[in-house]
């Protein structure tokens, strides 16, 4: 165990020197000796750095295999199943996390690649979700996101730049039982499957009462604009209510989960299709929060019982990472109020 928490501090350092080359543009080493292998695999060559983030979290499972459970934070543990999950365990859990997110998504797969060729010796990647989304090359930077069914994708969601609450419901305080989290994060990822042609073949209006929005303007049903504050009370002429009783904006409210919040990164996949010719394509789920049973599994466990979507949707893939920290100094490096 000793030797191995050598390697993987040793990893986690140029993991953090090499991030911090890629994230400024730069390659990982030469790429123009002749006698070895290039030292960077070379494709964002004449690339800019497309604002690339990389973000490292280490999951359960971590603190076991290197003999650290007393330094595992309490809030770190599997997520219980959920009614209607189908998850294949061969995208499920794992050690260590590394999320890149560019404007380019050869930039993002430059580093994931040039981070597992580091990691060759010390660790292998398990599983990887390739996601994509908009840039501000494709949409307005103010304009909401939409989901591969067509609806606007985080119109509720936490703003970065409301700090109260971001203090208040993503980043860990001063009450961790882990100070090395201080700082933090807790990050769960959700690989979402659409079941896609069956989707297709609803009408607007039951699309629309599935979500509880108007698909064209996002607006909540009953409601003018996008961000309306959905009234969840409002009832028809026929005395039904406007926005259903088992519509996912209702069940998603923080109104409906005692106030709850989460700071929501979701991003579409499309990854062929399966054996039947149906196409595999989703929503790769990732939300950050200080608090991820209070929080996240709230929230699903009442989705997961009742959300008219759940019909349209499997979770087939899920895991749960602590995300410490960023890197505070050139020297600093990911892990180190934990490993160092």
């Amino acid at each position: 165990i000793k030797p191995l928490r050598h390697e993987v501090r040793d990893l986690l350092s140029r993991w953090s020197a090499d991030a911090a080359r890629m994230a400024a543009g730069e390659s990982v080493g030469p790429t123009n000796v002749a006698t070895s292998p290039p030292a960077d695999t070379g494709e964002t060559l004449g690339l800019s750095a497309a604002r690339l983030t990389i973000t490292v979290g280490f999951g359960p499972t971590f603190f076991d295999r290197l003999q650290l459970r007393a330094k595992r934070p309490a809030a770190l543990v599997d997520l219980p199943p959920f009614p209607g999950d189908q998850l294949d365990p061969a995208r499920t859990g794992g050690d260590l996390c590394v999320q890149a997110c560019a404007d380019d998504p050869q930039v993002a797969f430059h580093a994931i690649r040039n981070l597992a060729r580091i990691a060759e010796g010390t660790a292998m990647i398990r599983w990887m979700q390739h996601g994509f989304g908009r840039t501000p090359s494709t949409s307005q930077p103010d304009a909401t996101p939409r989901n591969l069914m067509g609806f606007k994708d985080g119109t509720r969601d936490i703003s970065p730049d409301n700090i109260g609450d971001m203090r208040r419901y993503v980043w860990v305080g001063d009450d961790t039982d882990q100070s090395w989290m201080r700082g933090g994060s807790y990050l769960v990822a959700r690989r979402i499957r659409m079941l896609i042609e069956k989707w297709d073949e609803e009408d607007l209006s039951e699309q629309q009462r599935v979500f509880g929005r108007a698909k064209d303007s996002g607006a909540p049903l009953g409601g003018t604009n996008e961000f309306d504050a959905p009234n969840l009370t409002a009832t028809g002429p026929d005395g039904a209510l406007v926005i259903d009783a088992a519509a996912h904006i209702r069940l998603a409210s923080p109104s409906s989960n005692g106030g709850m919040k989460i700071l929501r990164r979701g991003y579409g996949y499309a990854d062929g299709n399966d054996r039947t010719g149906q196409i595999d394509a989703g929503l790769f789920f990732v939300a950050f929060q200080n608090n991820p049973h209070r929080q996240f599994v709230r929230i699903q466990q009442r989705l997961a019982a009742n959300d008219a979507l759940s019909e349209y949707i499997r979770h087939t893939g899920s895991a749960i990472f602590a995300v410490p920290p960023g890197l505070a100094s050139s020297d600093d490096w990911y892990g180190r109020a934990l490993l160092g």
